[in-house]
């Protein structure tokens, strides 16, 4: 059975929000390498005397905490709060609350996404391997396969992992979380704005204009093309969101999801 973290001094919560003066010692612990992943707290008897604070409002803070992604509260003998690292879901899920409110727009997602995927394309032609290349002409004959045979929407967003490919190829996580989150906001808003089979055939264009610039290693052609296929993206979304007199959209039902995105066997698009 794994021991309690030890030696973790914690002062008594001030009477005023005494959750959050639980949570904020809690999360310095954390950042100050005093708790790592895989550590768990001392017993609850010892934090109630620590923080003096009732069982009910401790498991309160905790609970807390493990919504934020920092705790992982296990069941059983060999349970308790242990410390866990937040993952990209956690940390896309409160980037997400807080967008929520802003009524984005395709306008807004493109300053954006010019911003870093034009960085991202010139940088993966730099760097990008064999592998990840393969990994992208693959999707690119996935999503030609997808057009062809009239596929349902579901099968059109996946060639977003075209981009998520990109990001990754950079080795950067704040890119690598900024690009996901912002690949998820334009599957919403793809699925709100119900582009026609034309939209989806100039990105499949574009993305094979990306590709060929990638695998010639040129990262000017390759950061110029990304600039295009985001421009293009915009004007047409705009346009759509235009004609279906829509003065906000509502992001609400997509941006907190995982997209479950259909796999095609290679077999089948060959």
């Amino acid at each position: 059975m794994q021991k309690a973290k030890e030696s973790i001094m914690f002062n008594s919560a001030k009477p005023n929000k005494i959750s959050e003066h639980i949570i904020e010692q809690i999360r310095k612990a954390i950042f100050k390498g005093q708790l790592n992943p895989g550590d768990r707290l001392p017993p609850e008897k010892e934090l109630m005397e620590s923080f003096k604070v009732s069982k009910a409002t401790l498991r309160g803070a905790l609970h807390s905490l493990e919504v934020l992604g920092f705790l992982e509260i296990r069941k059983g003998a060999s349970g308790g709060p242990f410390v866990t690292e937040v993952d990209m879901k956690k940390a896309k899920d409160s980037f997400a609350n807080f967008l929520h409110f802003k009524n984005l727009s395709p306008k807004e997602l493109s300053e954006v996404r010019l911003l870093v995927e034009s960085y991202i394309a010139e940088k993966a032609a730099q760097v990008i391997s064999e592998e990840d290349l393969k990994k992208l002409e693959r999707l690119t004959n996935e999503f030609n396969h997808s057009l062809k045979k009239d596929l349902p929407i579901e099968f059109y967003n996946r060639q977003i992992e075209f981009h998520r490919i990109l990001g990754n190829v950079t080795g950067n996580p704040i890119l690598i979380f900024i690009l996901d989150f912002i690949s998820n906001i334009l599957i919403g808003m793809k699925e709100i704005l119900k582009p026609k089979k034309d939209f989806y055939w100039k990105v499949l264009k574009a993305h094979k204009r990306i590709y060929k610039a990638l695998s010639e290693r040129d990262p000017k052609r390759a950061r110029e093309e990304m600039i295009k296929h985001v421009c293009e993206e915009e004007d047409d979304l705009i346009e759509i969101q235009k004609r279906q007199s829509m003065e906000a959209l509502d992001l609400s039902r997509y941006s907190l999801r995982n997209f479950a995105i259909p796999y095609i066997p290679e077999s089948e698009y060959w």
